[in-house]
């Protein structure tokens, strides 16, 4: 085995792997609150996106503010999907299928919206310099670092604020026993608009680290969302630390699998190992089990 490309491989495994982390508690916080499998969520990760280049490119602003607007536009896009389609559905006593479907519907649309009004073309940010940093054989660059560090800092933010702030404690209640929760005052609709808050901005944040390094595109929300639900249902519904500890797994063995396969298997892989760990354990690795 080459160690030095197993220790490059490592290094990337963990950056992906953080965003992974990253995009499972935003995923998390949503479903296991709401009980929606937000397949839309993928609307607030590529609108950020957008949303920063069309600052950068129309506006005229500098890297930083076009981030702030992106990440704006992440947490509206996100909201507004509540208000405007989930709240009146669940109003209605709508199936969680239908709100689904809906949902469904939302993210095959959005790309088509986006494509029309962009075209087709991969978008760009103008970026500052992205200097690499040796370590031994190791490189890392300076927009990994800061990708590990913001995806960390934001899931302890989140993950303490739920466990030990009152209104967190309302969105534990709410996801364990909502009835009962609302019988003893928790207001449910703010509940809901606050995990849609949280999770489209931690969306946003991860579409705008992407989209610094990369190039933003119609469809890119699709497959970071699915990355999301599997680090949700690999770490354990309702935990923000198992969802952070699923996504890094997968960073890790998506990266580790390049030693001995393609790159194109990596999708095979990710489900592979979800497979097998709720094939053994199917509350997931800190979830608990249903009594």
């Amino acid at each position: 085995m080459d160690l030095e490309l197993l220790a490059q491989l490592t290094v990337s495994g963990l950056v992906v792997g953080s965003t992974y982390a990253l995009l499972g508690v935003s995923f998390g916080v949503i479903y296991a609150t709401t009980r929606i499998f937000h397949l839309a969520h993928a609307v607030a990760y590529a609108g950020a996106a957008y949303a920063a280049v069309w600052s950068a490119d129309t506006l005229g602003l500098p890297f930083w503010p076009a981030l702030v607007v992106g990440l704006v536009a992440a947490a509206v896009l996100g909201v507004a999907i509540e208000v405007l389609f989930y709240r009146p559905m669940r109003r209605r006593n709508a199936t969680l299928l239908t709100i689904f479907l809906v949902s469904l519907g939302i993210s095959v649309a959005f790309p088509n919206l986006l494509q029309l009004a962009f075209g087709p073309e991969n978008q760009s940010l103008p970026r500052p310099d992205n200097p690499t940093y040796g370590l031994g054989s190791v490189t890392i660059s300076r927009h990994d670092v800061a990708t590990l560090l913001i995806c960390w800092v934001l899931i302890a933010a989140v993950a303490t604020y739920i466990a030990r702030t009152r209104f967190g404690r309302s969105v534990t209640a709410m996801r364990t026993n909502p009835a009962m929760a609302e019988a003893v005052g928790i207001d449910g609709k703010k509940v809901y608009l606050f995990v849609f808050l949280i999770g489209s901005l931690l969306a946003g944040v991860a579409g705008l680290l992407f989209t610094a390094k990369g190039v933003a595109t119609p469809t890119m929300g699709l497959q970071p969302t699915l990355t999301g639900f599997i680090a949700a249902f690999l770490g354990g519904i309702g935990s923000q630390w198992g969802a952070a500890l699923g996504g890094l797994a997968l960073g890790l063995i998506s990266s580790w699998s390049a030693l001995y396969l393609q790159v194109d298997y990596g999708p095979v892989v990710v489900f592979g190992a979800m497979f097998l760990v709720l094939l053994i354990r199917p509350q997931g690795l800190l979830g608990k089990a249903a009594a």
